[in-house]
């Protein structure tokens, strides 16, 4: 008895678009995330930058136009065009959009990451090789429907190889850089010595973890999944995991953009700083120092560092006030409530 191949006992759909139809479900659940994401953060940083608002738009703009497309192209091949096995055997012109959206999110994300990591490191080097490798996956995506054109058999995939490979194998090593650079600089900010023991350092941990699911950690493992299935599996495999990139992508940009902590934007909440008494921003100061402690210690003042430590310092004269008006009043027990309230709230205004 012979060897019985298990890819000729499958449909014809079933051996490519069943795994399509799986990645589709995944992709309209991120898109719903997204919108989430995207509405959270037209609420809640209105006073970004105009260039990060516009960002934000074109991604969510081109993620819309991935999911239409792809959804488009599953309609017709499952139901439109339902046991044409003609139609099943070719790729059209809406499926290559997908890879095409997929690498200029791509591209925007990265360049975005790169960009904050210039801020973090102020390492020119860094932002070029990053820079190199999103545009040239930018590119190869593009250059995926130029050679497929409006229809283009399966059976000719091996043609659009080498620029899927490109593609993929750029993205893979520009996620690698950003997940890399921005964990090392975080774990470098990790103070060596800590007062509150192993709660700390779960905070720490916990934020390690969560800063690196934000800056590429998923889009690594889905593309490189996505690449070795290309490569070495004849089935359509790989479409599970590339249609998720697009939006494995503009939620980890969205993530980051409404979760972060001390690094700046330029808008009126880009002073943000993660503490353990809550966000301190210019604002903050200016609602909570009396005047003369804004002018002798903020000045003109926007790093982070510098507005924590007249947070401490501020927290310090208040304690040590409290403590001579609780002295005073101990003779006088009949002090007049409103008069310390009154007193305290010079500090709070």
């Amino acid at each position: 008895m012979g060897f019985v191949n298990p890819i000729s006992l499958k449909g014809p759909a079933e051996i490519t678009h069943g795994w399509m139809l799986i990645g589709l479900a995944l992709n309209i659940l991120l898109m719903g995330v997204m919108i989430a994401q995207v509405y959270m953060y037209y609420t809640q940083y209105r006073d970004d930058t105009w260039w990060l608002k516009a960002m934000v738009a074109a991604v969510f703009l081109l993620d819309i136009i991935n999911t239409a497309f792809l959804f488009a192209y599953i309609y017709r091949s499952l139901i439109t065009f339902f046991g044409d096995v003609q139609f099943l055997a070719q790729v059209d012109w809406m499926l290559a959009t997908g890879a095409w959206t997929t690498g200029v999110i791509a591209a925007i994300v990265q360049l975005f990451f790169a960009w904050r990591i210039f801020v973090l490191t102020r390492n020119w080097a860094y932002v070029i090789v990053i820079g190199s490798l999103a545009l040239a996956g930018c590119a190869a995506s593009i250059v995926v429907p130029v050679k497929t054109g409006l229809s283009f058999p399966v059976s000719r995939i091996h043609e659009v190889k080498p620029v899927v490979t490109v593609w993929l194998a750029s993205d893979v090593a520009a996620d690698i850089i950003i997940t890399t650079v921005l964990v090392w600089y975080l774990v470098s900010q990790i103070p060596h010595k800590h007062k509150s023991g192993f709660k700390r350092s779960d905070m720490v941990v916990d934020q390690i973890i969560r800063f690196t699911i934000q800056t590429g950690l998923l889009t690594v493992v889905f593309a490189s999944i996505d690449l070795f299935f290309f490569l070495f599996d004849p089935t359509g495999t790989h479409f599970l995991f590339n249609f998720t990139l697009s939006k494995l992508y503009s939620n980890s940009l969205m993530s980051s953009l409404n979760s972060r902590r001390g690094w700046k934007f330029g808008g009126a909440s880009s002073g943000v700083v993660s503490d353990s008494d809550g966000p301190i921003t210019t604002s903050w100061v200016q609602r909570h120092l009396p005047p003369t402690v804004q002018k002798t210690d903020v000045g003109a003042t926007t790093d982070s560092q510098e507005l924590r430590e007249v947070h401490v310092h501020t927290a310090q004269q208040f304690d040590e006030g409290s403590r001579t008006l609780h002295t005073q009043s101990s003779g006088r027990r009949s002090m007049d409530t409103e008069n310390w309230t009154t007193d305290t709230n010079r500090w709070s205004r």
